[in-house]
């Protein structure tokens, strides 16, 4: 086999690391296709490009695509959501995994119709020949099964013949986010869940000297409030109640004076006045010091940031026993699956 076809002959990285077709797609018995990547949609858009490509790869209305949010149970481990690489690892894997998937459901409506693959076309998922003769993914699913390897060889479409990947499309999260549709952990309801939250001092350093908390705990559905030091809080059975008794314990609390904040605009001369450690990394010395002609100082600074979350982080654990269960932000699920097993002391 010469080089060129060896190389054309390679699954993609995250195919070849997940090669069971079925834990990429299924289709449901009510006209559904579900396709489920290991990545995982932090606002980036890329449920709505995958969702593309596998439409366009399965000749599929992209309305019919499910996409099924990552998770450790079912999705293929695609390591970490980062770099702007999910559609380059997620994608190509997704477009060959329902290219071959493609192929699979041709051969099977070849054999129950009796017509050669290359004279069937495919309409939002209804696959149709000569002389009227149809039949569809669904039709066929319960005797395809898509519990299989994928195999080099199958051919995805060419750009020219793709409808939807490359196309502005509206983005199937956002209107959830805009009529404010339960889409977060934060939106979860467990049962027997209670509701918390932490009083903060408005003040850096500040330490809190006196919480008098009669009228948090005089709030409808408070169970406790919580001390310890300077840390404070309440634990209500309702959302709204916990929201109602922080607020009483803001009224109530006494805080020693903290201090301010430096200038924003002044960081780089406040860092210099603070104390320093300094350690010497290494000394040269020129075999022949050269004659200085001349001398260059310069100083350079930038504003204080920060690669940190935007919005308030949130996760759920819940043990029943047997499993723990967990929801979480996380952009590497299968990472964090194997660190929550060390830190537990559980078969992963």
């Amino acid at each position: 086999m010469s080089a060129a076809v060896s190389t054309a002959a390679k699954l993609p990285v995250s195919l070849a690391a997940n090669p069971r077709l079925s834990s990429w797609v299924q289709f449901s018995p009510d006209g559904r296709v579900m396709v489920s990547p290991g990545k995982v949609e932090i606002g980036q858009g890329i449920v709505t490009a995958l969702a593309q490509i596998a439409a366009d790869e399965l000749d599929v209305a992209i309305a019919r695509v499910d996409m099924v949010r990552a998770s450790t149970s079912a999705s293929p481990n695609e390591g970490v959501t980062s770099g702007s690489l999910s559609v380059q690892q997620s994608g190509r894997a997704i477009r060959q995994a329902c290219a071959e998937i493609r192929r699979i459901f041709l051969a099977a409506a070849s054999e129950r119709l009796g017509v050669g693959i290359d004279q069937f076309d495919i309409d939002d998922g209804t696959i149709s020949g000569p002389g009227n003769i149809r039949t569809s993914y669904w039709e066929l699913a319960g005797v395809v099964s898509l519990d299989r390897e994928a195999t080099p060889g199958a051919e995805p479409k060419s750009p020219a013949k793709r409808l939807l990947a490359g196309k502005s499309i509206e983005r199937l999260d956002i209107p959830d986010k805009v009529f404010a549709q339960p889409r977060f952990i934060h939106d979860q309801l467990l049962q027997h869940m209670l509701h918390g939250r932490v009083l903060r001092s408005e003040m850096a350093g500040a330490g809190l000297v006196r919480l008098p908390d009669e009228a948090a705990r005089a709030v409808p559905g408070v169970i406790a409030v919580v001390r310890d030091g300077n840390f404070a809080g309440v634990i209500s059975q309702t959302e709204s109640g916990a929201e109602a008794a922080l607020k009483a314990l803001r009224r109530a609390a006494v805080w020693s004076p903290g201090h301010e904040l430096p200038d924003e605009n002044a960081t780089a001369e406040w860092l210099k006045t603070l104390p320093s450690e300094a350690t010497l990394i290494d000394r040269r010395t020129a075999s022949k010091p050269a004659e200085i002609r001349r001398s260059l100082r310069r100083q350079y600074t930038r504003p204080y940031i920060a690669h940190a979350s935007i919005a308030p982080s949130c996760a759920m654990a819940q043990w029943n026993g047997e499993r723990v269960h967990v929801w979480t932000h996380s952009q590497g699920v299968y990472l964090l699956r194997a660190d929550l097993a060390l830190v537990l002391r559980l078969p992963i």
